[in-house]
């Protein structure tokens, strides 16, 4: 017989407030045990905010991230207008001077936590973002830094979050406007620290090992030796000369070069709902569950997808060619079969990925392009499930491969 053991802290945020500051407080640490959208929580905890009576006429907030493309969202909400500013800040983006005049700069670069401001006493204010707030009317300022913890070994500095917040009451914030949100912002802070945890934890391994096999981690699939059996498509695919140009080019352009390749061959993947399961130095091993019924349908999908990396591929070596640029070459295998989908590895340390006969397989094919000097080669197996498919194929005879007891059947695209 089951037990049902309910979570005292949320349960205790749900207990009717003696008043509706404490609503306030009980409302956050709620949001915080059951998570929301960053952006939402902000918006509504402004909204909250005016309701109890607090003049706020603008809160800002600037929320670092641990993603591949993005350092930074920021959200700007204003009282009759609700959010007007959702920007995500790149990691290629360039500060501004702006940014280097600014409260938030000058607070970071000195380990300020907070800085308060009254705006129409004061004759002379020392950021210019400020007196434009002054000529907007509004009257009294603050802002709040939070660190979230995130750096290690000091390799990240100011990871959490900024806030301000902004009234245009004459006078500026009441003391006990300045009572509630002394208690409320960081309790808004440690909400948004979790749902920010857990989505930076979703982010990290999404980026790692995609979005699938994140999705089972975080579902907790993290012992040794939980695998699942799959039938699926596989794709092994090769650059070409890279070993050669690694021993030549400085290693930034060399990274730089390898980049590039690997986005026009893994963007036609992701796109077309393959996951990408490993890059392999200068190759990619990628997967097309055959979950659904109509496995001749994902083959052609999968065959879509060779194309256009393989025409993404030609293109980029054209225009680096015109540039006087080095290219590579992409070799292309593609196979079908039953392989071991789970964790593989020691003790402490582990691997989710595939393993099985059909991995070692597709691997080997694509070994044999340069042998059978074609770009792409698809086994017997994948072009029999394929029947139907738009595409032609051509029987290039039968092949050993390295491991296999029986040669096997290969295929160009006819």
């Amino acid at each position: 017989m089951g037990v049902n053991i309910k979570n005292p802290y949320v349960e205790c945020a749900h207990f009717p407030a003696q008043n509706p500051q404490e609503e306030l407080f009980a409302w956050l640490i709620d949001k915080g045990m059951t998570g929301n959208v960053v952006r939402d929580l902000f918006t509504e905890f402004c909204e909250r905010l005016s309701e109890l009576g607090i003049k706020l006429k603008r809160g800002n907030i600037a929320l670092s991230a641990i993603h591949p493309q993005v350092s930074a969202f920021m959200y700007t909400w204003r009282r009759g207008e609700g959010l007007v500013l959702n920007t995500n800040v790149l990691h290629t983006d360039v500060p501004g001077e702006g940014w280097f005049s600014s409260p938030f700069f000058f607070m970071l670069s000195n380990n300020i936590n907070f800085l308060h401001r009254k705006l129409e006493s004061e004759t002379e204010l020392d950021f210019p973002v400020l007196v434009e707030f002054r000529d907007e009317g509004m009257t009294d300022w603050f802002c709040q830094v939070f660190d979230f913890g995130w750096d290690f070994d000091d390799q990240r500095d100011n990871a959490g979050l900024i806030t301000s917040w902004a009234s245009d009451r004459p006078g500026g914030f009441t003391e006990e406007e300045y009572s509630i949100l002394h208690r409320a912002v960081p309790l808004f802070a440690l909400a948004v620290r979790s749902i920010a945890s857990f989505r930076t934890a979703r982010s990290v391994l999404e980026t790692y090992i995609g979005k699938d096999t994140a999705r089972k981690v975080l579902s907790g699939q993290v012992h040794r030796g939980s695998v699942e059996s799959i039938n699926a498509v596989l794709i092994y695919a090769d650059l070409k000369g890279f070993t050669k140009l690694s021993d030549t080019m400085p290693q930034t352009e060399l990274v730089e070069m390898l980049d590039l390749y690997l986005d026009h061959m893994a963007s036609p993947i992701e796109k077309a709902g393959g996951e990408i399961l490993k890059f392999m130095g200068d190759g990619i091993l990628a997967t097309f569950s055959l979950t659904d019924q109509n496995v001749p349908a994902i083959c052609d999908t999968a065959l879509q997808a060779v194309n256009q990396m393989k025409e993404g591929v030609r293109v980029l070596n054209g225009e680096r060619e015109a540039n006087g640029e080095p290219t590579m070459a992409l070799d292309i295998a593609v196979h079908i079969g039953d392989v071991m989908y789970g964790n593989v590895g020691s003790e402490t340390r582990l691997d989710f990925t595939v393993i099985g006969p059909a991995v070692n397989e597709v691997s080997r094919i694509e070994v044999l392009c340069d042998t059978l000097e074609t770009d792409f080669l698809a086994s017997g197996e994948f072009v029999k499930a394929a029947v139907g498919c738009k595409q032609e194929f051509k029987s290039c005879g039968f092949h050993a491969l390295r491991g296999v007891r029986e040669p096997i059947e290969l295929f160009l695209l006819g």
